[in-house]
């Protein structure tokens, strides 16, 4: 008997120490890679870890640098009036997806919508729905349905538009289907600076605990949070697509720096870079642009923007090719950066995130000016000796912006009418 007593204790100890250790695996978020494989690499959105908790949320540290931009879009609210999401500019947003005529699911979704609604009562935040059934959500049908909960559109606007400008917004935007047969259980957050901040499961209580947090933390912010990093279920934010064919449009890119690293054009983000195409074995224009601008860049001293060539012969332009270029020149690794990569990607790069004309990618005597928040604000010719002034000063101008501009139109969303089809 007296054996019995400490080998009841001691089990009792094994099982109180395996519940410990139970309660702390599943109550700590577990860390894996990217697409769960090793975190090694150079390029820090790859190498980002993502944290899974205990239901299966998956969460990562993101700088807020990295996170997306929502493009401008137009639409149609439920008394029939334009909408223009430029009005939103330094308001913080959310965006959600139904369809009227579904009667379980999408009502749910906003009965909870309207409640954290009234939890966030007197903060300044706007709620957007927006259909995926616009043959048969028109403004009529809208007005009706958001009639059922009392909703303004200027606090809580249900839009509708045409099919091809929703799904644009859905998918390429917020990567949210688009389609009445499949319901989407996440709404989504965009700060006041525009940015795609984190998603939410409107049916998990813990995660809509956590969006009237978030979104009152968002709502108060004053400034963009450019040196920050953000914990966003937005985990995909920064990471290079594999896939050319799944990108819509170029908002931004992946190339390769001179010295073998990845170079990310949102790692820029918080200053004014100057960018221009050429390639290392073009004799003529493209000698004279660099030599310009290593010129232009040691009369300037310290106070040169970063300068940004990407090559548009990457056959030739290896990163080995282009350290002997721009040693060449004497051009500092710190201060301009020379990028190769793939040859379609830096087609795309300058035709859709530059918005050069054909054949200008390839080399001209363009100069691109991009502001802080990654934007392309001015192109210059720099063999014409007015424009450099005009460049420098608008230069000047963009090193005193405090916040992003209203947002600028992609050549996917920009329409002049938000009318169903």
């Amino acid at each position: 008997m007296r054996y019995k007593i400490p080998i009841l204790l001691w089990t009792l100890v094994a099982l109180a120490a395996g519940l410990v250790f139970y309660l702390k695996a599943t109550s700590q978020p577990t860390e894996i890679g990217a697409a769960g494989k090793a975190t090694t690499g150079q390029d820090p959105a790859q190498a980002r870890k993502i944290q899974v908790d205990s239901d299966g949320r998956a969460f990562a540290d993101v700088p807020w640098k990295h996170l997306p931009d929502v493009d401008r879009f137009k639409l149609i609210d439920q008394n029939g009036d334009l909408f223009d999401s430029a009005n939103l500019t330094g308001h913080a947003y959310v965006v959600s997806f139904f369809f009227a005529s579904c009667p379980t699911f999408c009502r749910d979704l906003n009965k909870e919508i309207d409640r954290v609604n009234s939890a966030l009562r007197g903060t300044d935040i706007r709620f957007l729905t927006l259909t995926v059934d616009p043959a048969h959500d028109t403004p009529e049908v809208l007005h009706q349905y958001a009639e059922g909960f009392a909703a303004k559109p200027e606090r809580w606007a249900f839009l509708t538009g045409q099919k091809y400008q929703l799904v644009e917004i859905g998918e390429s935007m917020f990567d949210v289907p688009v389609d009445p047969n499949t319901h989407s259980d996440n709404i989504l957050l965009v700060d006041k600076w525009g940015r795609y901040r984190d998603r939410f499961k409107w049916d998990q209580p813990y995660d809509m605990k956590r969006f009237v947090e978030v979104a009152k933390q968002v709502a108060a912010e004053t400034e963009p949070p450019l040196n920050e990093i953000i914990k966003t279920r937005n985990v995909l934010a920064g990471f290079e697509q594999p896939d050319l064919n799944n990108v819509r449009w170029i908002r931004d890119f992946h190339l390769t720096e001179r010295s073998g690293k990845k170079f990310f054009s949102r790692d820029l983000v918080g200053e004014v870079w100057i960018a221009n195409f050429f390639f290392s074995t073009c004799p003529g224009i493209c000698k004279s642009q660099n030599e310009y601008l290593r010129d232009w860049q040691k009369r300037l001293g310290d106070q040169s923007p970063r300068l940004v060539s990407i090559t548009t012969d990457p056959s030739t332009d290896t990163p080995e090719h282009l350290r002997e270029f721009a040693t060449g020149l004497g051009a500092d690794p710190e201060k301009w950066l020379f990028l190769t990569g793939d040859r379609l990607l830096i087609k795309r790069i300058g035709s859709e995130f530059f918005k050069a004309d054909s054949g200008e990618e390839h080399h001209s005597s363009l100069l691109y000016v991009v502001d802080r928040w990654g934007d392309v604000r001015g192109r210059f010719d720099w063999q014409q000796a007015g424009e450099e002034i005009e460049m420098m000063r608008l230069i000047g101008h963009l090193e005193k912006e405090t916040r992003p501009p209203r947002p600028i139109d992609s050549p996917e969303t920009e329409s002049d009418s938000g009318e169903p089809e």
